[in-house]
C-alpha cells in the first residue's frame, strides 16, 4: 500500500478540494466565506470582480480537508469570465437569498453551469442565506426540496450505487448561524464523492 493510501486509511491524509461558491450577486457568498475565515461581517456590499480565492482548513471525522474556495462573481456581465474558473472543481456551494425568490430560481442555472464544466457531476451544498431577516422570507422549503430531488436523480444516473446527497442549510453570514455546520456537511459529501469516484483529488493550489 502506498504511503498516501496508508495515510488516508489512518485518517490523517490531507486532501485538497477546489470548491466553487455560486449564486446571484448580493446573496452573501463573500460574507459567508469571510465568516469562515474569522473576519468581521460588514454591511457594505463588496462586488466580486471575476473571482476571489481563499483557503479554509476543515477537520471532519478525524480527516483534514483543505478547501480552496473560489468565490465566483454572480452578475451576468461576468458570465464569460466565470466559465474559465470551473476547471478542477470538486464541489459547488449554491447560495440563494431567503428574502429574494428570484435568487432561488437561479440555482438551476448555477447547477447547470458547474455540472457542464465538470468531468463528473460534483457534490453540491445548498445554502439559503440571510436567515437573520426572518420577517421577510418567502416560502422556499418545497421548491428547495424539489430541486434537491432533481439533483439526486442526476447523481443516480451518473453513479452506480450512488451515495451522494445534497445537504441544505439556512445560514446567516451576519450572525454566523449554521455556517460551520453547513461546511461540515460539505466535508462529508466530499469524502463520499472521493470514495465514490475511487480517486484522491490532487488540485494544484496557488
Amino acid at each position: 500500500m502506498s504511503r498516501a493510501k496508508m495515510d488516508f486509511a489512518e485518517g490523517i491524509f490531507r486532501s485538497n478540494f477546489k470548491v466553487c461558491v455560486l449564486g446571484d450577486g448580493g446573496v452573501g457568498k463573500t460574507a459567508i466565506i469571510q465568516h469562515l475565515l474569522g473576519r468581521a461581517f460588514t454591511t457594505n456590499y463588496l462586488l466580486t470582480i471575476g473571482t476571489d480565492i481563499s483557503t479554509f482548513q476543515l477537520h471532519h471525522n478525524g480527516k483534514n480537508l483543505r478547501l480552496q474556495l473560489w468565490d465566483l462573481a454572480g452578475q451576468t456581465r461576468f458570465d464569460v469570465v466565470r466559465n474559465l474558473y470551473f476547471s478542477g472543481a470538486r464541489a459547488g456551494v449554491l447560495v440563494f437569498d431567503l428574502t429574494r425568490e428570484t435568487s432561488l430560481h437561479s440555482l438551476a442555472k448555477w447547477k447547470k453551469e458547474i455540472f457542464s464544466h465538470s468531468q463528473r457531476k460534483v457534490p453540491l451544498l445548498i445554502l439559503g442565506n440571510k436567515s437573520d431577516l426572518d420577517g421577510s422570507h418567502f416560502s422556499y422549503l418545497d421548491p428547495v426540496d424539489n430541486f434537491i430531488q432533481e439533483i439526486e436523480k442526476e447523481y443516480n444516473n451518473e453513479y452506480e450505487n450512488n451515495e451522494l446527497q445534497v445537504p441544505f442549510h439556512t445560514t446567516s453570514a451576519k450572525t454566523g448561524n449554521n455556517i460551520l455546520k453547513a461546511f461540515d456537511s460539505l466535508g462529508q459529501i466530499l469524502l463520499t464523492y472521493q470514495k465514490q469516484t475511487s480517486a484522491i483529488p490532487k488540485i494544484p493550489l496557488e
